[in-house]
């Protein structure tokens, strides 16, 4: 009985600032499906801030006019950011292996997608104005 009104309430659960104020307070599921917005949330923020730093790449770190064989910064910033995604999810999935399997596997992992995917923000963030 209690078991099948823990999955009705996990079911009926809309994560959103409100719903994931207080996580601490909420049962399992319900923090899980948190961690995942909140990780949605900075995808988001990532998606829209990479847009940024790709342009500003094209326009600011790639020198035609070089022709040294190099590949430009816009080519180098995407050939690192493929690699970030791989590092970011495979740590990530290292750093929660110890609850593999458990209610809170997908916490932590989406909890430290989320740290990671926030910290590259602010390194892109720092690219675009490091160089000006």
């Amino acid at each position: 009985m209690i078991g099948s009104l823990l999955l009705l309430l996990a079911l009926q659960f809309t994560p959103n600032a409100e719903t994931c104020a207080d996580m601490g307070n909420l049962p399992q599921q319900p923090m899980n499906a948190c961690a995942a917005w909140e990780y949605e949330l900075a995808d988001a923020e990532l998606n829209q801030v990479w847009e940024q730093a790709i342009a500003y790449a094209r326009n600011y770190l790639s020198h035609d006019d070089m022709n040294d064989g190099r590949p430009s910064g816009a080519d180098r910033l995407l050939v690192a950011q493929r690699a970030w995604i791989v590092l970011r999810d495979e740590h990530c999935a290292a750093w929660s292996y110890h609850m593999r399997g458990g209610s809170a596997e997908p916490l932590l992992y989406h909890g430290c997608r989320t740290s990671m995917t926030r910290q590259r923000v602010t390194e892109l963030r720092n690219l675009m104005i490091e160089d000006q």
